[in-house]
């Protein structure tokens, strides 16, 4: 009952703010908007204790207990500033012409995206809730690209309609994430057709997944990215849509990463998340204040522990983890018990 009443309120706070917000820019120089959003957002940091609690301190173990608490504060309140202005374009984007969003929007590295598609198995475009995430399949999809984007639907019908109908006018087609028997049905269509699925794929919670190392500290890693492109023979290209210093955006489009192709699906797909882990990581290194740090939950309890070396050794520039470790992870159940070597089969 709470939860449906919570999701009503969201539904009926997000159709008002859409609408005020698409007034308002119509009124307003975007300037003015944008100073209206950091206010909000400075105001929501003071708030909202439980956000700033637990981002400040996911920010201090990952980055290192040594990091001054004044930079690690306000690592989390640009981090939330970056969150404000991400909706403000989302609602830009609902007013602006296709020619608007691609002169304002610059794309870097798009030829890493086509020797991909040249491979004729499809692109599952890996990205993560940093920058402007929401434009994302936005903005390749004005560039020509037949993309879809997995996004995870409200449980209110009307709530997940609503997001469904802005979506499509920012020119994004979706697969909802649930029922997930039937998202990697729409998946698999999608890469077989040599399209573009983008999947954000950064969320470290607890529950089924694969124990990887992250900024030092042990956390459970969806498994699903890895398992589909595996699958599939798809590729899979990192990309990020990060600001820049004077607010502009850029889509940066990373080198396919490569993948463990061969062997036993079990080690492979385990061993595939964990560069997925280890871009994620480099990434967020790079553009800390544009992250969201509510998305990790540590696995180890005592939060003193670390990732201790037997458990991963380095090998070949990646972490490979010890036989005896490898015990300890789960697959899905439709690959559990498969021995099929992934370079030599496609299913």
């Amino acid at each position: 009952m709470t939860r449906w009443f919570v999701q009503r309120v969201a539904y009926a706070a997000t159709r008002f703010g859409f609408g005020v917000g698409c007034l308002a820019i119509r009124i307003f120089p975007r300037h003015w908007i944008y100073l209206l959003s950091d206010a909000l957002a400075n105001l929501g940091f003071v708030l909202l204790r439980s956000f700033r609690v637990r981002s400040i301190n996911n920010v201090r173990i990952a980055l290192g207990d040594g990091l001054d608490p004044v930079k690690a504060r306000e690592t989390v309140r640009r981090s939330l500033q970056n969150f404000f202005h991400a909706c403000v374009e989302m609602v830009f984007a609902l007013e602006s012409s296709d020619d608007e969003l691609r002169s304002t929007i610059s794309i870097s590295g798009r030829e890493h995206l086509d020797a991909a598609l040249a491979k004729g198995n499809g692109v599952i475009v890996l990205s993560a809730h940093l920058g402007n995430f929401f434009l994302v399949g936005t903005r390749l999809a004005l560039e020509g690209y037949s993309t879809h984007v997995l996004v995870s639907q409200p449980d209110h019908r009307r709530f997940a309609q609503l997001m469904d109908h802005y979506r499509l006018q920012v020119r994004q087609r979706t697969i909802h994430a649930r029922p997930r028997r039937d998202a990697l049905k729409e998946l698999q269509l999608v890469l077989k057709r040599n399209e573009l699925a983008v999947i954000i794929a950064d969320e470290y919670r607890s529950g089924n997944g694969i124990r990887v190392p992250l900024f030092g500290r042990t956390v459970l890693a969806r498994r699903g990215p890895a398992t589909l492109a595996l699958r599939t023979g798809a590729a899979i290209v990192p990309a990020c849509m990060v600001r820049q210093p004077d607010n502009s955006l850029t889509l940066i489009i990373e080198p396919e990463l490569e993948l463990v192709r061969s062997g036993e699906s079990k080690i492979a797909i385990r061993e595939s998340t964990l560069r997925i882990t280890q871009w994620l990581e480099r990434t967020v290194r790079t553009y800390p204040d544009q992250w969201n740090w509510m998305n990790i939950r540590w696995w180890e309890t005592d939060k003193s522990a670390l990732m201790t070396a037997p458990h991963y050794l380095k090998v070949s520039g990646h972490t490979q983890s010890t036989a005896h470790d490898r015990k300890t992870f789960v697959i899905p159940s439709e690959c559990a018990g498969s021995k099929k070597d992934f370079s030599r089969s496609r299913s």
